[in-house]
């Protein structure tokens, strides 16, 4: 009778072959650990998801928005678009949403010393070693030039040595002043470039085409007509730290998530219909002196 080694000549072999799949089974789940420790690592916002907030830098405006006699320049609240996109940015990670009020040189610098997780406060694209830049602008639309409808200047070519009413950081009336020799007025609040264009100060007045497209709506707008063709704006970019290739890579899918879903143009307009109900309220003696 044959032995049982002579009977199974292969079970040795297959026994080992056996241990040596589990042994490899065992490595790759002892790397698939490791991996997710490192993925983990390179996670957004790793600072902000463990303090639980997401601090973002944005600028200032004067507050109260609707008081047109003596404005308290000291007391500021967020600029609207801005703090729209960082409470959004702060949805998509599931955290709570912190705004630091800054300039955009402060902004930047908060930033870069770790005081904010990121800036949205129309930076230019300019990665450093301690700041970092998704590549693609926030900034979209298209900016529109509003004049008096009997007036002198009949094109943007005509505004050559004039002058433009805006608001400060502006992405459409800064780009206009320097393609077309206009000298730039810039306002802390959108509203103080509105009032003043209205009483003459300026030649023209260039916003955001929706801003433009909702004031023309109201009575009083009736003397004004828009200049043919269209500004368009100033890039603007999203700051984030320098090396945080992942925090840099999550705001160029967000940036593009808004602008392909239309999102920031819904946003866009929400900021210009507030702004013409400001500018009603302000014409009609309903604000607060």
């Amino acid at each position: 009778m044959a032995s049982d080694s002579a009977r199974f000549p292969n079970s040795w072999s297959w026994s080992s072959t056996r241990n040596r799949a589990a042994a490899f089974l065992l490595v790759l789940v002892l790397a698939g650990v490791a991996l997710s420790q490192f993925v983990s690592l390179e996670r957004p916002f790793a600072a902000a998801r463990l303090r639980g907030t997401l601090i973002v830098a944005v600028p200032p405006r004067p507050a109260p928005v609707l008081n047109v006699g003596h404005v308290d320049r000291t007391l500021r609240s967020p600029d609207p678009l801005s703090a729209a996109l960082a409470a959004d940015l702060g949805r998509r990670l599931g955290l709570s949403v912190d705004l630091l009020l800054r300039d955009p040189d402060s902004a930047a610098a908060a930033v870069a010393t770790g005081k904010a997780d990121v800036a949205i406060d129309g930076l230019p694209f300019q990665p450093n070693a301690s700041l970092s830049f998704a590549p693609v602008s926030y900034a979209n639309g298209r900016g529109l030039g509003l004049v008096l409808r009997h007036g002198q200047v009949h094109d943007w070519e005509d505004l050559h040595a004039g002058s433009i009413c805006t608001s400060t950081g502006n992405v459409y009336g800064s780009r206009a002043a320097k393609l077309h020799g206009a000298r730039l007025l810039a306002f802390d609040r959108p509203l103080d470039a509105l009032l003043a264009f209205q009483a003459g100060e300026c030649t023209a007045l260039v916003d955001d085409e929706l801003i433009i497209k909702s004031l023309l709506k109201q009575p009083d707008w009736s003397y004004y007509r828009v200049l043919p063709g269209a500004i368009a704006p100033t890039p603007a970019f999203i700051a984030t730290p320098g090396g945080d290739a992942a925090s840099m890579r999550f705001i160029y899918t967000a940036v593009r998530g808004w602008r392909q879903s239309r999102w920031l143009a819904t946003v866009r307009e929400t900021v210009a219909k507030q702004l013409a109900f400001d500018m009603f309220i302000a014409e009609n003696d309903l604000y607060c002196h």
